[in-house]
């Protein structure tokens, strides 16, 4: 499998530093063509910290690369560097062909080398400001020859170069200094480094969700993409992580961990506990949980909205929980749950509002065009179906007050929004405390599918109709807003495409509901999108193309899970 670095970064499963070949512009920064090297830390003030090229007779040449999971390769007519992770903190560099490492000092301070000694060894360490980090540079082989303008404080420029030596070779590690330093005194074997980096991304491969033969390809892109945006525990990051990309959404949001902790499920579930709970674990006492997090920051000015307990009956289907994770569970949702209710219900009519499209996961979507607070079916749906899995797990634990008290404050949400929120068998949303009838054509009304059965049938019927009909359904799947639509967007984010967690939500609902076909139609057309354009963030409606971050991570374990569950 070969990676095309201009949308999936070459990483390893634990690490903050990528590699990406970026063009034209960048985060909204016109960038020099090439590879960078380039960091995932949250404390960082730019994701840049080197242009990566090779040199001959101390000029840069023209080069082409190839990049797999396991190992990255810069090619050029005068000779080959390659790169594998030793580790999530070590890459090692091996090459007949001087490579320059040009690390980005314009507009920043404090960028340079200096040169470190451990023993007999002999390291470069580069302070890289921008990046919030550092790197010690040794070459084991050939040799490290630091350029550089020292001014005061600061490098004017500072590049890092590494050269064959007397037999024609180097062989060099880079290794990340973001807190504390030792020397390790490893000697690294290049060969067995890459064999087991090989081995390592087979096994995460082998363990994630089965897919039907045709979608092995798809499949395998997924798994990397999985695999290569995991983080290490590091700042305020006490587990194991999947940001949503090493491209730029560096983070973890509290309803994509759902998504991810589901694919792990299958055969790695103390990874898919970690995932579950990685967002909990920033908690409130209010029982609020946070907008996103990442290494260094969390951000609580929204939310997300509470999925978890779908989330939580799902992975209790897939994989064993033990009575204190159960325990652990019922508490952390118990908290998030009752947040919704005593702070999210501002007018005290029984339905909770959203403030924002942001805590709603569908930031811009049409059914927020006026001024919020909004009221949905879908929040009121989702709490629904959570409250029904707390007591569930009530019941397991032998809470049975807990139960009754939790079976009838879901009955009350069901009721009240099925009086509010539907008028004709048809959803509706309602904005500000006067409640006026939002005008949309968004596919969010019609997530409160997901309860299934639990919808009267006049309603359940209505609702499967249109999600069957050319309303949302396109040749590529359910679009976010309907083509119809005035406020249709190719390219509109919430307002048009068809995104992973959506279209899972809505099948998973259509699956309760019996129509088992249509989920099946819907997977395939799905799946073969991805086989198309990669694991984006989002797609176009009617062309299927990929948009924006092209390495997202739900999009890549909602693909497994529904083809696994759905077509196997």
């Amino acid at each position: 499998m070969r990676l095309n670095l201009r949308e999936v970064p070459f990483s390893t499963r634990g690490s903050y530093m990528a590699f990406s070949y970026l063009e034209g512009k960048y985060q909204g920064k016109e960038v020099e063509n090439g590879l960078y090297f380039r960091t995932v830390h949250g404390s960082a003030s730019s994701s840049f910290l080197a242009r990566v090229r090779p040199v001959y007779e101390r000029k840069q040449i023209e080069y082409t690369y190839e990049a797999e999971p396991w190992e990255l390769r810069i090619i050029t007519d005068k000779g080959t560097a390659r790169l594998v992770f030793a580790d999530k903190d070590t890459i090692v560099i091996r090459g007949n062909l001087a490579l320059e490492f040009d690390f980005m000092t314009e507009g920043t301070m404090y960028t340079f080398a200096q040169p470190w000694k451990s023993g007999d060894k002999d390291f470069w360490m580069v302070n890289c400001f921008n990046g919030n980090s550092r790197y010690m540079v040794r070459a084991a082989k050939g040799t490290v020859r630091p350029e550089q303008k020292w001014s005061v404080s600061t490098a004017e420029y500072c590049r890092i170069c590494l050269e064959p030596g007397n037999a024609g070779e180097y062989l060099a590690t880079l290794e990340e200094n973001f807190e504390d330093w030792a020397d390790r005194k490893i000697e690294y074997d290049y060969d067995a480094i890459l064999k087991e980096k090989a081995a390592e991304f087979e096994r995460f491969y082998e363990s994630m969700p089965s897919v039907p033969a045709v979608y092995a390809d798809a499949a395998r892109v997924a798994a990397y993409v999985d695999w290569a945006s995991i983080v290490a525990p590091c700042g305020v990051l006490k587990r194991e992580s999947m940001f949503m990309s090493k491209n730029w959404m560096c983070n973890v949001w509290s309803w994509d961990h759902c998504f991810n902790a589901m694919a792990l499920a299958y055969h790695n579930p103390k990874e898919a506990w970690d995932q579950f709970l990685v967002m909990f674990d920033f908690q409130k006492p209010s029982g609020n949980i946070p907008d996103s997090v990442n290494d260094a920051k969390i951000i609580h000015n929204y939310c997300k909205p509470p999925i978890h307990g779908w989330t939580l009956r799902k992975l209790m289907g897939i994989m064993a929980i033990s009575h204190e994770q159960l325990m652990e569970a019922y508490e952390k949702l118990s908290k998030w749950t009752y947040w919704w209710l005593n702070c999210r219900d501002e007018n005290g009519d029984g339905l909770c509002e959203y403030t924002h499209g942001n805590d709603s996961g569908w930031d811009n979507a049409t059914a927020f065009a006026e001024l919020p607070p909004v009221t949905l079916p879908d929040l009121a749906a989702f709490l629904v179906l959570q409250m029904d899995v707390l007591a569930e797990v009530a019941e397991k634990l032998g809470y049975m007050s807990d139960a009754d008290m939790w079976k009838e404050r879901s009955d009350k949400m069901l009721d009240k929004m099925l009086q509010v929120l539907f008028r004709d068998e048809k959803p509706i949303g309602l904005a500000g405390f006067d409640m006026t009838e939002v005008d949309c054509d968004s596919l969010i009304l019609y997530l409160p599918i997901i309860i299934g059965k639990k919808l009267p049938e006049e309603i359940r019927r209505t609702m499967i109709e249109t999600l069957k009909s050319e309303k949302f359904n396109t040749e590529y799947g359910l679009a976010t807003e309907s083509p119809a639509s005035s406020a249709y967007e190719p390219d509109g984010y919430w307002r048009g495409p068809i995104w992973a967690p959506s279209t899972m939500i809505v099948l998973d609902g259509m699956r309760e509901c019996g129509e088992e076909e249509f989920v099946s139609e819907a997977v395939h057309k799905f799946c073969r999108m991805i086989q198309k354009s990669g694991c984006a963030e989002n797609f176009d409606a009617l062309t299927g193309e990929g948009l924006r971050d092209r390495a997202y991570t739900w999009t890549a374990s909602v693909m497994l899970v529904m083809a696994h569950e759905y077509l196997v």
